[in-house]
């Protein structure tokens, strides 16, 4: 009991010069604000991944309906079409200064990702093919998430409203 009371009090010298302030648990800047601070191209190559990571389960629900229903390539295209729009809607709520044509932009990205990991598996092999279904690709992409971003520049515009 006598050796308790100078070992405690070297415990709490320690723990008193071991503690740290962190800067960016005591931030006060919100979310919010960190998406609107983002340069517009940003959200180019983010609506590019939304799309991506968007219809990779959407395509592999395609893929299995495609199988055991005669519609040939339509879920495909459709699940492809949904994720354009779900990106750019996404793009036009969150992207802070981005407007409809980042968004549009980030569709066309997500379109030449997927054209280009579709060549490199070897699915393209025909130069016709490859460059068909590029522009159609590209030019899918890049309309329905330009109307994704419209529609999600629209609910921006209406929550900020009600907000204020």
């Amino acid at each position: 009991m006598h050796n308790a009371g100078p070992i405690g009090s070297l415990g709490a010298r320690v723990a008193r010069r071991m503690v740290r302030r962190l800067p960016v648990i005591q931030s006060t800047e919100s979310d919010d604000a960190v998406a609107a601070s983002r340069p517009p191209w940003h959200w180019v190559l983010i609506g590019g991944g939304f799309a991506i990571t968007i219809w990779l389960p959407l395509a592999a629900v395609a893929n299995w309906a495609a199988a055991r229903l005669p519609l040939g390539p339509l879920p495909i295209i459709v699940s492809f079409a949904l994720a354009c729009i779900a990106a750019g809607i996404l793009v036009g709520r969150f992207g802070g200064r981005s407007k409809a044509r980042e968004a549009g932009l980030g569709g066309l990205a997500g379109a030449a990702v997927t054209w280009g990991v579709a060549a490199l598996g070897g699915a393209l092999s025909a130069w016709p093919i490859a460059i068909a279904s590029l522009i159609i690709l590209g030019a899918c992409g890049f309309f329905l998430a330009w109307l994704g971003g419209r529609l999600g520049v629209r609910l921006r515009s209406r929550l900020d409203h009600s907000e204020a």
